[in-house]
Formats: structure tokens, sequence, C-alpha cells
């Protein structure tokens, strides 16, 4: 499946809660590829940005999150096409929150791991095929 993208670089970041061991997952609006379906904070590597601040920034502007967010250094899984690269990282924060959503979003939800909504952005759904377990055990350490 292509990714219909918007360069050959991007990020973006898994966000768990410590509090509840659930995940953020965005529903995308129609305004954005891939409409429709849930996925994670992300999009293109800005010139002179690593793909860690780049789904760092990702998160702030498509949540509205201002306050600290703890990430992992090197990303949980890293999806790849002949032309294209998109790393997400794991990150967490103390308690869930109540995102304020850009138009790149129609909805937000914080979600466990068993129960994820569908239908799932294609990455966020090789991310749980590939890498399901890893986040598992990062969500576990955080708690």
């Amino acid at each position: 499946m292509t990714s219909r993208r918007w360069g050959t670089r991007g990020a973006g970041i898994i966000v768990a809660a410590r509090e509840t061991g659930r995940i953020l997952l965005l529903h995308r609006s129609d305004e954005v590829n891939e409409g429709g379906t849930w996925g994670t904070p992300g999009g293109k590597i800005d010139p002179r940005e690593d793909a860690r601040t780049a789904a760092i920034r990702e998160l702030r502007e498509e949540s509205g999150w201002t306050s600290p967010v703890t990430v992992l250094k090197e990303p949980v899984f890293v999806f790849t096409e002949p032309d294209f690269e998109f790393s997400t990282f794991f990150g967490y924060v103390d308690d869930e929150f109540e995102p304020y959503l850009n138009w790149e979003s129609q909805d937000a939800g914080w979600f466990t791991l068993g129960r994820l909504p569908k239908p799932l952005h294609f990455g966020v759904e090789a991310l749980m095929r590939k890498q399901k377990s890893r986040v598992a055990k990062e969500i576990a350490l955080i708690r």
C-alpha cells in the first residue's frame, strides 16, 4: 500500500498514559490521506529536523499537548517503501488528556492494545502486526 505522501521522510508517535496504560489514537479527517482511519500523531519531517523532534512536534500540533512528554531515543518501528521512510516513536505522559484537535483529525480516543478501533491507518496496522509486543513491553515498563 502506498503512503501517498508529502515527502520522503516522516515521523510519528504512539503515546501512552502511565496512569491507565492506554494509547492515544486520532481519527483522521477526510482532509488528509487515509481519512477515516485511526492513526498516531505524525507527519513530514521538516528540513534540519530529526525524526524524534518531528514526532514530538507533530504530537503538539495534532493534539494540542504542551506539557512534557517522555520519548524513547530510537523508534519502535520504521515503515519503509523504496522512496519513503516513516519512523514511529514511543512516548508517554502521566495521565490521559483531552486532545485539542486541528483540522487533520475528527476525533480522538485512548485505547488498550487489546481493543483498538477500526479501521486502523495502514501504518498503525503494520506497527501492531510487527511490534505490538514491543509496544506492550514499553507500556508495562512505564507503569
